[in-house]
């Protein structure tokens, strides 16, 4: 995907155009369509180019106005173009190549520091204004494209991936312990922090100005988490929904080639394949190039071969079954290597083998079903109501389904910490006391060295900051906690850095703001009524679905692929000996016992060992992480 860089010397001395170049050649992978570098004085722009769709092959960027003195570097798809267009012509601005840089340019020319909120869309994106001798800078509502940033006394400097900040200035390369923290206890909550001190990341939905030596931050937009949408029947909320993601479908089919989907076999990705193929056929949409990828597991309980030939047969969609991708020992140390960064995780490697495919085809566009899960699933004031009614073992079914990602970990502690004081007056006095049990028990992880909690003051990273805003509903309040979570930008971040090393663009029309306020604002029965989650996408999509898929209560189950990515670095060895056991970080025994416990659980064949897996992988990965930063700050 495209990317961006910039360097904004707040001291007056003018663009080294070498570091400058070196910061862009850095990102060269995700522009294969051409790089370019503008400089004015103390103030310089950089841009790696991926062509995705027939506006932008008339784009070149950095896009600069002398007649305005703005310049503009940007990543990322406008999806309300028309709505853009004709606010900008009301106001007397005539779009000259129509290019989605062109409307975010012509935006900030219009409407300034308040244009980010007009647009929909992922992106990331910086305006230099000459004649206010301002740098802004804007992330969309989500954190789908990455910005990270450094600031010093001296300098200001940016890009798409935090790789490419060391090329740019001298950055003091020290480790961000409070944020090791987060990534050993298996909880990120921090939306701005990285692994390096110093190394911000602009949080979603916020924008940034530099001007005269300072820098500003703010949100642009939040979700309004009073809001209520409130119909007379279930086929009013339906109408209302289609309408919305059919908007959100449509416009991410915009490309200048072949569009892929993913489908999965679950109802997610199979409801943005069918509603495709539907409004195709019924002549909605051009008729184009449009190609499902499919990953099929022979023999394993997580094969979903099944729900996708039912897709196939009711949509009519092209499909491509691929086997999953097993990769070698080395890619997790080369992965740190090029991003200086967390390495990505065992499951993510499974989809390299559509995303060589995809490339192979010059795929330049790939639909996802991301996001159905978080804005459509509901609250777990249903694991309340089970509790209320003392159904523990519907309610551990319920959990077990539920888990995000797979494998993560949950616990009785766990899971009940999660029906927060909130859903208290809804249960009997004897779930009351099993919840205040739980409550007590979670903290910091046992894994962790006690006086390394302490110092950088896990605990209290760890708990949820307190909501200020008033909800609807318990529905919109942890909906709304989800969408502020660490976790959330953590996850998009590695999906971005996966399809760019594609060279392809992941859409995500569930992941449309159209999408998050309207479910944000729904009744909980709309997303989770008696066992079925999602009900209001089952209702929606009945016509176009097979039924297999809409009475579908299950989901796959990957943690496999941990384990095995275990076994193939060194099985049960791994963890005996880490570099950063000389640190004060671990208490490296308990880390053995739970590392060793979920290789035995998955020798025995006991599906419990997913409950152990993510843990000793955080572990390895940040020993790892650490490795390459001892050599960098050599």
């Amino acid at each position: 995907m495209s990317a961006i860089a910039g360097i904004c010397n707040l001291d007056g001395r003018p663009v080294d155009r070498a570091r400058l170049q070196r910061m862009t050649d850095a990102i060269a992978y995700r522009g294969p369509d051409g790089l370019g570098c503008w400089i004015d004085g103390a103030t310089g722009l950089g841009h790696a180019m991926l062509h995705t769709t027939a506006e932008s092959l008339r784009e070149v960027q950095p896009l600069s106005d002398v007649s305005c003195a703005l310049c503009l570097s940007f990543a990322g798809r406008v999806d309300n173009r028309d709505e853009l267009r004709a606010a900008l012509r009301s106001k007397g601005l005539a779009l000259i190549a129509d290019t989605d840089a062109e409307l975010v340019l012509r935006a900030y020319q219009c409407w300034g520091e308040d244009c980010p909120q007009r647009i929909l869309g992922d992106f990331a994106f910086a305006v230099w204004d000459g004649r206010k001798r301002t740098l802004f800078c804007a992330r969309d509502v989500l954190g789908v494209r990455p910005f990270y940033y450094y600031a010093d006394q001296r300098s200001f400097i940016f890009g798409s991936e935090l790789q490419q900040l060391f090329k740019g200035a001298d950055i003091p390369c020290e480790p961000n312990e409070g944020m090791i923290g987060e990534y050993l206890a298996d909880s990120i909550t921090s939306r701005e922090e990285t692994l390096y001190q110093g190394i911000l990341r602009l949080p979603p939905a916020h924008c940034l100005r530099v001007q005269d030596g300072k820098l500003q931050t703010r949100r642009y937009w939040d979700a309004d988490p009073a809001r209520a949408i409130r119909y007379r029947n279930d086929a009013e909320y339906a109408e209302h929904f289609l309408e919305i993601f059919t908007e959100a479908v449509c416009c991410r089919l915009r490309s200048q080639g072949g569009v892929g989907s993913d489908l999965s076999g679950g109802l997610d990705s199979s409801s943005v394949v069918s509603l495709i193929m539907s409004l195709q056929h019924e002549g909605k949409i051009a008729n184009r190039d449009i190609e499902a990828y499919s990953l099929v597991f022979p023999g394993l309980a997580c094969d979903e071969s099944g729900y996708i030939e039912d897709v196939v047969r009711k949509s009519g969609v092209k499909v491509n079954y691929l086997r999953s991708y097993e990769p070698d020992a080395s890619c997790h140390e080369a992965y740190v290597r090029q991003h200086r960064d967390f390495p990505a995780y065992p499951g993510s490697y499974m989809w390299n083998a559509i995303r060589y495919l995809a490339r192979e085809r010059n795929i330049r566009v790939m639909l996802t079903g991301a996001g159905g899960d978080d804005w459509l699933s509901g609250s777990d004031i249903g694991y309340a109501e089970l509790l209320h009614r003392f159904k523990i073992l519907q309610l551990f079914r319920h959990a077990r389904r539920d888990a995000q990602p797979p494998g993560n970990g949950d616990t009785i502690a766990t899971l009940l910490f999660e029906l927060r004081s909130d859903y208290l007056h809804l249960l009997s006095p004897k779930a009351l006391l099993l919840v205040r049990w739980a409550l007590r028990r979670k903290g910091v992880p046992n894994w962790i060295n006690p006086q390394f909690a302490r110092r950088i003051h896990l605990r209290e990273r760890l708990q949820r900051k307190p909501d200020l805003h008033q909800f609807s509903g318990n529905t919109q309040r942890d909906q709304y906690r989800w969408l502020n979570s660490g976790y959330l930008v953590h996850s998009l971040e590695y999906d971005d850095r996966s399809a760019a090393e594609s060279n392809f663009e992941a859409r995500h029309p569930f992941h449309d703001r159209r999408i998050i306020e309207f479910c944000l604002a729904l009744p909980q029965e709309q997303l989770w009524r008696k066992d079925q989650l999602k009900y209001l996408l089952r209702q929606t999509m009945r016509a176009l679905l097979p039924e297999s898929v809409v009475q579908r209560l299950s989901k796959a189950e990957f943690s496999h692929a941990w384990a095995r990515a275990f076994l193939a670095q060194g099985g049960v060895s791994l963890l005996d000996s880490l570099g950063i056991y000389s640190k004060d970080w671990l208490v490296p025994g308990q880390v053995r016992a739970t590392y060793r416990r979920m290789l035995e659980l998955y020798a025995q064949g006991n599906e419990e060992y997913s409950d152990y897996t993510h843990q000793p992988w955080r572990v390895y990965g940040i020993d790892l992480w650490y490795k390459m930063f001892l050599l960098d700050r050599a």
